[in-house]
């Protein structure tokens, strides 16, 4: 059995969290032992839900900096803890993550350390920098989601080409996103039934959702009806909030916070959008296609490696609401093209991005770099892929 340890700043709601999530669902526990240890000192809300899927969940304890004696001390502790019980693998995520991964993995003599990249994030301080550069140099492989991010890993953080795997992000996928029904909700929307634009992601800058409502703005008098809800929550909610009030788009938007029924909330959408200025590859974007919902996407990052423009989607510039509404308008007043790009867009998750896809690449990236390292472990039999497969599939 593979035993895992997964490292990550915090268990708070937010993209890596959902991948990881994702990924501890769906590997055959009776190939893997897994576990999740927060840099935190207080992990956050998703712990919980972690541990109800059977993965332990772990905290380094810190709350200073990361190069405080306690954190070193945290490293020393947690390092003695891999060594006791044999991990195999350690897995880090986010920035502090990673640097507590590389750190810790190499000082417990762990057969695999593993860094991720999975933004365009640049770090100004060279502080960072350099302890991006570090964990790079520790680990056995830096996994990125998309070239963009891998350019990026290259150029900025000097990490060596060949060090670099590429596994892109994977969705579950629906039984037939076609014939799935609506959300309920749609029926009680004081606003009425025009058109419906969704937006899913962390209310945060990177998301450029200052751009969406701009583009609202200027649709909201093109378009009669029609609607824009806003799914996630953030630091700049109330921001985005007073921004809306301010470009009288009170009745035309709606700020729905963090939702459980993600997936229903998009079946009803007629475009999805992202707007975002910054991005690694988006869950929500593979979402909203996997359910075959046409897409308008901003080419920040990997979105532009999944929409393929004009076929599986429509790609704007980052930053410029004016593009960003002209493509919104193009799919809500013409439903055949909608139709095209929506099933365009599904056929395009199912072929290259679904999660059965990704954890493949996962188990293949472990077992090999476990090889190198001179542990030699069965693959699943016939019989246990199969059920992990089921299991992804139908999640």
């Amino acid at each position: 059995m593979i035993r895992v340890a997964y490292v990550i700043d915090h268990l708070r709601v937010g993209g890596a969290q959902r991948h990881l999530l994702e990924v501890v669902r769906g590997l055959d526990r009776r190939e893997y032992a897994l576990e999740m240890w927060s840099a935190a000192e207080d992990p956050g809300d998703l712990a919980a839900v972690f541990e109800r899927e059977g993965v332990p969940v772990r905290s380094f304890g810190i709350s200073g900096t990361m190069m405080s004696p306690r954190t070193l001390s945290a490293v020393r502790r947690v390092a003695a803890d891999f060594r006791a019980r044999d991990v195999h693998v350690v897995h880090g995520y986010l920035f502090e993550g990673n640097f507590l991964a590389a750190l810790t993995g190499r000082l417990a003599g762990a057969p695999v350390t593993l860094v991720s990249k999975r933004s365009l994030d640049r770090y100004d301080r060279f502080d960072r920098r350099a302890a991006a550069w570090l964990s790079n140099q520790l680990a056995s492989r830096v996994t990125v989601n998309a070239t963009a991010v891998r350019d990026v890993t290259i150029e900025h953080e000097r990490c060596a080409p060949e060090r670099i795997v590429l596994i892109p992000n994977g969705v579950a996928l629906p039984a037939s996103a076609a014939s799935a029904p609506a959300s309920a909700t749609a029926a009680d929307d004081p606003r009425g039934d025009g058109p419906l634009v969704g937006m899913v992601g962390r209310l945060s800058w990177k998301k450029g959702y200052e751009f969406a409502l701009q583009a609202a703005a200027r649709l909201r008098d093109r378009i009669p009806g029609v609607r824009f809800d806003i799914v996630g929550d953030g630091e700049q909610r109330r921001e985005l909030e007073e921004m809306a009030q301010r470009l009288g788009l009170g009745d035309t938007v709606r700020f729905l916070g963090q939702r459980r029924d993600v997936a229903d909330l998009m079946r009803g959408f007629d475009c999805f959008v992202l707007s975002s200025v910054i991005e690694g590859m988006p869950n929500a974007l593979l979402e909203a296609m996997a359910l075959g919902r046409p897409a308008v996407t901003t080419s920040a990052g990997g979105s532009a490696e999944v929409v393929i423009d004009g076929e599986s989607g429509l790609v704007v510039p980052p930053g410029d609401p004016t593009a960003l509404a002209v493509a919104v308008e193009r799919v809500l007043r013409d439903p055949e093209l909608a139709r095209r790009l929506g099933a365009a867009g599904e056929r395009r998750v199912r072929d290259s991005f679904s999660l059965d896809t990704m954890l493949r690449a996962f188990d293949h990236l472990y077992r090999t770099e476990l090889a190198r390292a001179g542990l030699q472990i069965p693959a699943p039999t016939a019989e246990g892929a199969s059920a992990t497969h089921d299991r992804i599939t139908h999640a």
